[in-house]
């Protein structure tokens, strides 16, 4: 089914090529999608280098209902994806959310609420919230206990647990408000989790989200996340004994 009243705002990260396949296998389709354009010469936060990553689903856990949406092709830019599906897209030569050509293509849309997906490393600002559109993204984190970067890494280490909740964006950090949070058991292959396991647990949050939304007919929101802690990228070292522990 498509969603006349939602739109998206994508980057060809591998995060955004997890979602939109999802959304076609689960049948959760946007009414339009905006993509987001990289003219520079090197991978943006959140994009993979497709000459050194390689598909390999041998190890990953692809049968437990936990990671459904584990299984997606990396490779496949978000562009093919969208043609494929018959999907409505436009494409604008910016990286930079704020973009003035990004705020007026906003602007012109009819669809009240946009799936955020850009580039990694971004808040958005007050010009945005001005169109009157609402932002609904998904963290890679169990909200309100891990705000901020890196998230999943912490809580690995903390209580051994992969977490992803979807909100409305303001302007402040992963404060909500929130729609759907869950907890995820650790994957078999932790290095993997950067590009395949967190985009699979948004995936998951966002494809039960929409669920929501078709069944009830709006979104529910939990209230605002004034509370927890807030994390920042995490250091090599840590990162490295959260990929290797199996508490």
């Amino acid at each position: 089914m498509i969603f006349d009243d939602i739109a998206m705002i994508a980057a060809d990260t591998s995060r955004s090529r997890v979602y939109i396949q999802s959304l076609v296998r689960n049948n959760l389709l946007p009414n339009y999608v905006l993509v987001l354009g990289n003219k520079a010469n090197t991978t943006l936060p959140g994009q993979i280098n497709n000459s050194d990553f390689k598909n390999n689903n041998d190890d990953m856990d692809l049968n437990l209902e936990s990671w459904s949406e584990a299984n997606n092709n990396l490779l496949e830019p978000i562009q093919m994806t969208l043609k494929s599906s018959s999907i409505e897209y436009q494409e604008l030569e910016t990286s930079n959310i704020h973009d003035s050509a990004v705020l007026k293509s906003i602007n012109d849309r009819f669809e009240s609420t946009f799936i955020y997906s850009g580039y990694g490393g971004v808040i958005l600002r007050k010009e945005l919230f001005l169109t009157g559109k609402k932002f609904l993204h998904v963290h890679g984190g169990y909200l309100p206990d891990y705000k901020g970067s890196t998230t999943n890494y912490y809580s690995l280490i903390n209580d051994n647990s992969i977490g992803a909740s979807s909100l409305f964006l303001d302007e402040k950090i992963d404060s909500g408000p929130l729609l759907l949070r869950k907890k995820f058991q650790p994957p078999k292959d932790r290095a993997q989790i950067d590009h395949i396991y967190d985009s699979a647990a948004r995936a998951k949050v966002l494809v039960e989200t929409l669920q929501y939304y078709n069944n009830a007919g709006e979104f529910q929101c939990k209230g605002d996340l004034d509370k927890g802690e807030t994390y920042y990228i995490i250091h090599p070292v840590l990162k490295h004994i959260a990929i290797l522990s199996n508490n």
